[in-house]
C-alpha cells in the first residue's frame, strides 16, 4: 500500500528493521548514547557540527515541540509575531493564546503567501520580539518564503521561530538564515516513524527563554533541555524504539545525501504534477507556490472524497483528506514516504482509471 499523506507513510525494511532492536533500559547508558547519536546524526543533516544551537528532543508529535517552543516565552515582554495561512499558523496561534502567550497574528487566506513589505513593517516595531512562520504549510502545500522572512527579522533583531516540520529534508533550509528555534519531527521527510519531535535552537532564543515563567510541566522545554544537557536523558520515558527508528532513518537519509533526498522529492512532485494535468483535475495552487513534497488537488465534480479515496484504496494507494474549510473540496497528495517514479507512474495510471480517463 503507497500512502499518499504529509507524514506518517511508508518507510523502508531497514527503518522497520530498527524497530525490531532488543530492549534496553531507559535509564541505561545504552539509552544515553541512543539519545546522543540521534542528537550528532540530526546535527550532521543540518550541517549544525560547528554552530553553537542546541537540539532537544521530546518525547511525542511535533505538536509537542511546538508547545514546548512557544510556551517557552511565557512571560516575555515582547510579542511575538505569527504569520498565519493554514492550519499549522492557526495551531501556533491557538497554543499561545491558551497559555497566555503575548502575540499578533498576520492571518491571511489559506494559501495566500505573506507580502514581505507587510511583514517588514509589522516586525520592525518595538513592542514585536520575534516572527513565527510555518515554512511548509501541509494545509495547501503552500511553501512560505522562511529566508525572506528571517532577514527582514534580523534586519531589526528579531527571534526567528519556525515550524520546519513537513520541509526539514524535504526543502534548502540554512541556519545561515539567522534561525532562532526551528521545530521537527521524525515521522515526516527523513521517514522516521511517529513519537519523536525535536527544537533547535540558538543561544540568543536560550538568553530569552531562561527568563520565561513556567507554565508547563510535560512541555516544558527547559527541562528537557537541562536534563537532555547533564544526564544525557530524558526527563519523562522515551520511546526507545521509535527513537531506534529514527536514528536509523537519519542514518540513511544521510547515506542518500540531504540535497540528493530534496531533489528526488522535487522531481517526483513535478512527475505527479504533468500528470495530474493529463486526468483534467485541477491544482488547488499555482505551480510555484508548492513545497517539494504536498499537492493539493481539487475534487473532480461529482464525486466525493470518500468514494475517490475508498475506491484508489482498492488498487493499492492511500491518498489524503484536507482539512478544515477544505475538507469536502480538495485532496492531498503527500510523496514524503518511500516512493519513487514507477509508484507515481502506477498511481495515475489507477487514478484515470477510477476517473474513468482513457490512459
Amino acid at each position: 500500500m503507497i500512502i499518499f499523506s504529509p507524514g506518517p507513510a511508508n518507510i523502508s525494511e531497514r527503518v522497520r528493521q530498527a524497530l525490531t532492536m532488543p530492549d534496553i533500559g531507559h535509564r541505561e547508558e545504552e539509552m544515553s548514547q541512543l539519545l546522543g547519536d540521534v542528537k550528532a546524526l540530526l546535527a550532521k543533516a543540518l550541517k549544525l557540527d560547528n554552530r553553537n544551537y542546541e537540539i532537544v528532543v521530546f518525547s511525542g508529535s511535533g505538536t509537542l515541540a511546538i508547545e514546548a517552543l512557544i510556551t517557552s516565552l511565557s512571560g516575555w515582554e515582547k510579542t511575538l509575531f505569527i504569520i498565519s495561512n493554514g492550519i499549522y499558523g492557526e495551531r501556533a496561534r491557538d497554543v499561545a493564546l491558551t497559555y497566555g502567550i503575548k502575540f499578533e497574528e498576520l492571518k491571511l487566506e489559506w494559501g495566500k503567501p505573506p507580502d514581505l513589505t507587510a511583514v517588514g513593517e509589522e516586525i520592525s516595531r518595538d513592542d514585536i520580539g520575534g516572527v513565527y512562520l510555518i515554512h511548509h504549510e501541509t494545509t495547501t502545500g503552500l511553501i512560505n518564503p522562511l529566508k525572506e522572512v528571517a532577514q527582514l527579522a534580523r534586519k531589526y533583531g528579531k527571534l526567528v521561530l519556525c515550524d520546519t516540520i513537513s520541509s526539514l529534508a524535504g526543502e534548502h533550509i540554512d541556519f545561515d538564515w539567522g534561525l532562532d528555534g526551528v521545530v521537527g519531527t521524525a515521522n515526516k521527510c527523513f521517514r522516521g516513524v511517529p513519537g519523536v519531535s525535536f527544537a533547535i535552537l540558538s543561544q540568543n532564543f536560550l538568553n530569552v527563554t531562561r527568563k520565561r515563567e513556567r507554565r508547563t510541566y510535560y512541555s516544558d522545554l527547559l527541562t528537557h533541555l537541562e536534563r537532555e544537557t547533564t544526564k544525557n536523558e530524558t526527563p519523562f520515558t522515551p520511546p526507545v524504539h521509535t527513537l531506534f527508528a529514527f536514528r536509523e532513518a537519519l542514518r540513511e537519509t544521510l547515506d542518500e545525501g540531504v540535497e540528493n533526498r530534496i531533489a528526488h522529492y522535487r522531481d517526483i512532485s513535478r512527475l505527479l504534477r504533468e500528470g495530474l494535468k493529463d486526468t483534467g483535475l485541477r491544482l488547488y495552487l499555482p505551480e510555484a507556490l508548492y513545497s517539494n513534497t504536498m499537492t493539493s488537488v481539487y475534487l473532480p465534480s461529482g464525486m466525493t472524497y470518500e468514494e475517490l479515496h475508498d475506491e484508489i484504496k482498492k488498487r493499492g494507494f492511500v491518498i489524503y483528506n484536507s482539512q478544515g474549510q477544505l475538507r469536502g473540496t480538495v485532496f492531498m497528495l503527500g510523496v514524503v514516504g518511500l516512493i519513487n517514479s514507477q509508484d507515481i507512474m502506477d498511481f495515475l495510471t489507477v487514478l484515470k482509471e477510477v476517473l474513468g480517463v482513457r490512459a
